[in-house]
C-alpha cells in the first residue's frame, strides 16, 4: 500500500471521528434542549394551576367574609352559628374548596403579656394575663421555673425597650451573639411560632402549648367562653383562676347551651361558686362571649394539587376585614 493510500485511510478516520463526535455533541444538546422545554412547560404548567388554585382559595375567603358579616350585628358569638360549621365543602371543576373558621377569641392571645415599663414606686404584681398563663402552663404540666421564663421571655421580646429584665429577660445583646443573629422586634408578635426564637422550648412544650396560644394584633382581649372547646377546658380553667379543674370544665362546657351562654354573668352562676369566694373581678373582666378576630382556612384541592390559605379576619363597624393571610402549613 502506498504512503498515500495509508495517509487517505487515516484522514478519512478522522473525519469519521469528528462526524462521530459532532453527533453526539449534537444528540446530548437535543436531549438538553427537549429536557429544558419539557421541565419548563411542566413550570408554567404548574405554575398556571397554582395560581388558578389561590384565585379559588380567594374565592373561599370571601365565603369566610360574608358568613362572618352576617354576625357583624350580633351581641353573641357561639357554635351554633353558621361560621362554626365543620363540613364546608364546594365541589369545582377539577377539584374541591372545603373552608372551616375558627374564633381566634378562644386561646390565650399571647400579646396580652405586654407589660409596660413599670416606674420605681409602682406595684410589681403578676397581671391578669401573667395569672392565667401561669395558670394554664401549671394545668399543662409547665414547671414554674419554665412558666416564668417563658413568660420573662416573651415580655422583653415584645416591649419598646433595649434592657432585659428580670432574671430570665433577654435583649439585643443575647440574640445577637447566637451563631445567626437576630434582633427581637420589640413589638407585638404577629405568629406563634415566634415563640421558637426566644422560649427556648424543650421536648414537646411546644406542641403541648400551641393548641391553646394565639397572637392577635392588640393586647386587651377577651376570651370567648361560648368558642372554647372541651379540649381546651385547661385554658378555660386558668382563665377563672382555676376555681374549678379542668375536668370539672369539661362537662360544662359539653352541657353548654346550644346558642351559647348570653352573659358573662350565666357562666359564672353555673360555676356554683360560694359566696364567700366569689370569681375575682379581673378574671371576669378576661372573659366574654363575643369575639372580633377570626381565622378562615381555604383548602383547595384542584387538578392533583393542593394549596392551604388561612386568612386572619377581623370585624369591624359591621365589616370583616382580612389583615393578614399565611399559605401552608403553620405550625
Amino acid at each position: 500500500m502506498t504512503r498515500l493510500n495509508v495517509q487517505a485511510q487515516r484522514q478519512r478516520g478522522a473525519a469519521l471521528m469528528m462526524v462521530l463526535l459532532i453527533v453526539a455533541v449534537m444528540v446530548v444538546l437535543a436531549v438538553g434542549l427537549v429536557d429544558g422545554v419539557r421541565y419548563s412547560s411542566q413550570r408554567l404548567l404548574n405554575q398556571r394551576l397554582m395560581d388558578q388554585a389561590y384565585w379559588y382559595s380567594l374565592g373561599g375567603e370571601r365565603i369566610a367574609v360574608f358568613a362572618l358579616e352576617d354576625i357583624a350585628g350580633e351581641t353573641v358569638v357561639h357554635l351554633g352559628q353558621d361560621w362554626a360549621r365543620k363540613d364546608i365543602v364546594f365541589p369545582i371543576d377539577g377539584g374541591s374548596i372545603a373552608g372551616l373558621i375558627s374564633d381566634e377569641q378562644a386561646c390565650f392571645n399571647i400579646n396580652s403579656l405586654y407589660k409596660p415599663e413599670v416606674s420605681s414606686g409602682e406595684s410589681t404584681e403578676l397581671t391578669t394575663a401573667e395569672q392565667v398563663f401561669n395558670g394554664l402552663l401549671s394545668n399543662l404540666e409547665f414547671s414554674a421555673q419554665r412558666a416564668e421564663f417563658i413568660v420573662g421571655r416573651t415580655q422583653d421580646w415584645i416591649d419598646e425597650d433595649f434592657s432585659p429584665e428580670g432574671i430570665y429577660g433577654a435583649e439585643d445583646l443575647l440574640y445577637t451573639a447566637k451563631d445567626f443573629p437576630y434582633l427581637p422586634p420589640n413589638s407585638l408578635i404577629d405568629s406563634v411560632s415566634e415563640l421558637a426564637l426566644f422560649a427556648e422550648f424543650e421536648e414537646d412544650e411546644q406542641s403541648r402549648l400551641a393548641p391553646y396560644i394565639c397572637a392577635l394584633p392588640e393586647a386587651n382581649t377577651v376570651l370567648n367562653i361560648n368558642t372554647v372547646s372541651a379540649a381546651q377546658a385547661p385554658l378555660l380553667a386558668a382563665a377563672i383562676g382555676n376555681v374549678r379543674s379542668a375536668s370539672e370544665l369539661v362537662a360544662l362546657i359539653e352541657a353548654r347551651p346550644e346558642n351559647g351562654w348570653p352573659d358573662v354573668a350565666s357562666f359564672i352562676s353555673e360555676l356554683n361558686l360560694s359566696a364567700e369566694e366569689p370569681l375575682a373581678t379581673v378574671f371576669i373582666q378576661g372573659l366574654g362571649v363575643n369575639s372580633h378576630y377570626f381565622r378562615g382556612l381555604s383548602d383547595v384541592f384542584y387538578e392533583q394539587r393542593q394549596l392551604h390559605m388561612y386568612s386572619r379576619i377581623v370585624l369591624r363597624n359591621g365589616k370583616a376585614i382580612v389583615y393578614a393571610r399565611e399559605y401552608g402549613e403553620v405550625f
